[in-house]
């Protein structure tokens, strides 16, 4: 009798999951979307580089580019 009521705790024991803490690490904050568009009025293109915060979806900083000067260092 007290050998099946300990064996039946501890089969009951396995079946109860027990508290998962899942740690999420966060790779970065802010994410980058670069877009390229035709400008209407000169017909020239651009590439637009926004940074937005993920954590609550405000933009943080917006940069058009000629498309001939993205990704060129500036000269000081």
């Amino acid at each position: 009798m007290v050998r099946s009521f300990l064996i039946s705790l501890l089969l009951v024991s396995f079946l109860i999951p027990a508290e998962i803490k899942e740690v999420k690490k966060e790779v970065g904050r802010y994410k980058v979307e670069v877009t390229s568009y035709t400008s209407n009025k000169t017909g020239k293109m651009y590439i637009l580089e926004t940074t937005i915060d993920t954590k609550n979806g405000k933009v943080i900083k917006r940069k058009r580019f000629y498309h001939a000067n993205y990704g060129k260092k500036k000269r000081r």
